[in-house]
């Protein structure tokens, strides 16, 4: 069966359906793109076909499915940084340079927005957090450069299907930014908890330490402020929570600027 999907806001369609071509050639279960097109209103399109899923949960081998994929992923081709222009032939991001990149997905992010540390809503409903926060300035700065990869960015439930316990589709590419490899690690470990984070991460042969730590600090800032955009107070404190847990991670992480993958290789 096939499904017709027409966004309500501005979405890169044609650039959605490259990433799903390019993971479908190399074996990554998403659903195909039968076409993308023009609503005679202007309104853009596409039509492909239904995801499939029997609503298990997943299973350790699920989770190394999704490692899998984003592995897979994180390889495609790609130049620039943040969002990706909405085109067919290549993976380019909008911005040149990494803060820049991020500004064009994450929201009002400290260190790197117009908000400062202690105003920002996270610091606003956790005051204690200013001190620890203030102290990792260079390091929030220094976790965006360096290797870049293709990142999912947003790896909430409903971005996937399972079957039996196993990654049936992998969704919705349309938030899909160019930015270090730990943005997806830190995304799974925001909405799935750190345990799956580090199964995934293992799969992927990702590190799964100090930097994905570090980059779920500036997941956490977006969400707070994400938050206050969208009037949904139980987000600010859900934000608050996981950055208390990345500090968490960080103290008990070795110091060395070194990770190793997850499964050691």
């Amino acid at each position: 069966m096939a499904r017709l999907t027409v966004p309500e806001q501005d979405a890169r369609l044609t650039v959605e359906a490259a990433v799903r071509r390019a993971l479908r050639a190399a074996g990554v279960p998403t659903p195909e793109v039968l076409e993308v097109g023009l609503l005679p209103s202007g309104r853009a399109f596409t039509v492909d076909t239904l995801a499939g899923g029997d609503g298990s949960r997943p299973s350790p081998a699920g989770w190394a499915d999704l490692g899998g994929a984003l592995a897979v992923l994180h390889a495609l081709p790609h130049s620039g940084y943040g969002l990706l222009e909405d085109r067919a032939d290549l993976f380019q991001g909008l911005a040149c340079t990494p803060a820049d990149g991020l500004r064009t997905r994450l929201e009002e992010v400290w260190p790197f927005g117009t908000t400062g540390l202690t105003g920002h809503p996270l610091i606003v409903a956790a005051p204690d957090l200013a001190g620890p926060l203030a102290g990792l300035e260079g390091d929030l700065r220094d976790v965006i450069g360096g290797r870049t990869a293709l990142c999912h960015t947003d790896l909430h439930g409903e971005q996937f299907r399972w079957q039996a316990g196993r990654l049936a589709a992998l969704l919705d590419f349309g938030d899909a930014a160019i930015g270090p490899p730990a943005w997806d690690v830190a995304s799974l470990a925001y909405f799935h908890g750190w345990p799956a984070a580090v199964e995934v991460a293992r799969a992927a042969a990702l590190p799964c330490g100090r930097e994905a730590a570090l980059f779920g600090l500036l997941l956490a800032f977006h969400r707070a402020s994400r938050a206050v955009t969208l009037n949904r107070p139980a987000r600010t404190a859900e934000a608050v929570t996981f950055a208390r847990g990345c500090l968490a991670r960080l103290a008990g992480a070795r110091s060395s600027p070194h990770e190793r993958p997850a499964n050691g290789a």
